[in-house]
């Protein structure tokens, strides 16, 4: 895989400041697997926002990071616009990129890095904090949730009984339908119930990826 101009820009932007990965990741907020799959030329369209991150890490006018992605032409034909006018420009010319995980994206105190990334069209209504999950096992069958699936969740959705959920427990992840038994909410699976009171972190899955091979 060839790596796109942008990756090349990157590097010499970080090798110019003596910065590793993950330095630079860190500077910028953003996870270390983001900026290697950009200079490796796995990510050749990094979405405005983590460009506009990478910017402000390097001290840098954005436009200078748009122009080499292609999203303008002239960057100094811009410069009169704000960063962050810019962006909202760009972003409904971009597709969303969503992140997959195999597991919480926060464990052990420590950052884990997405597995994959896919891309939806965006628009106007598209949910602003989604990601995607793997998942291991036949734990919801019933609703065509499978062994290898991706789940998409809204961290942003409000969550209501009858919903699929995916929950964070002590346990690990699981995902299941909401319910109400004897007065109070449960998940319900393949593998049981689990109370919702002691989910850490729940969000609503509004999407199911089944991958055929």
């Amino acid at each position: 895989m060839g790596r796109a101009p942008i990756g090349n820009k990157i590097i010499e932007l970080r090798k110019e400041r003596e910065w590793t990965q993950y330095e630079l990741a860190k500077q910028a907020g953003i996870v270390r697997g983001t900026i290697a799959s950009i200079e490796s030329g796995k990510s050749k369209e990094p979405t405005t926002e983590i460009l506009l991150r990478l910017a402000r890490a390097f001290g840098i006018p954005p436009e200078e990071l748009y122009q080499v992605a292609g999203y303008i032409k002239e960057a100094k034909a811009t410069y009169k616009e704000t960063p962050e006018q810019i962006l909202e420009k760009l972003k409904l010319a971009q597709p969303v990129s969503i992140p997959i995980y195999s597991e919480y994206p926060v464990h052990a105190g420590e950052l884990t890095e997405p597995v994959d990334y896919i891309y939806r069209a965006r628009s106007r209504g598209t949910p602003k904090n989604i990601e995607g999950y793997l998942i291991h096992g036949h734990c919801l069958t019933e609703h065509g949730i499978r062994d290898g699936d991706i789940i998409i969740v809204d961290r942003d959705a409000s969550i209501d009984e009858g919903d699929i959920v995916a929950c964070l427990t002590e346990w690990g992840m699981i995902t299941g339908q909401l319910k109400s038994v004897a007065g109070e909410l449960h998940l319900e699976n393949n593998r049981g119930q689990t109370r919702f009171k002691d989910c850490q972190v729940a969000s609503v899955v509004i999407e199911v990826i089944r991958r055929l091979k």
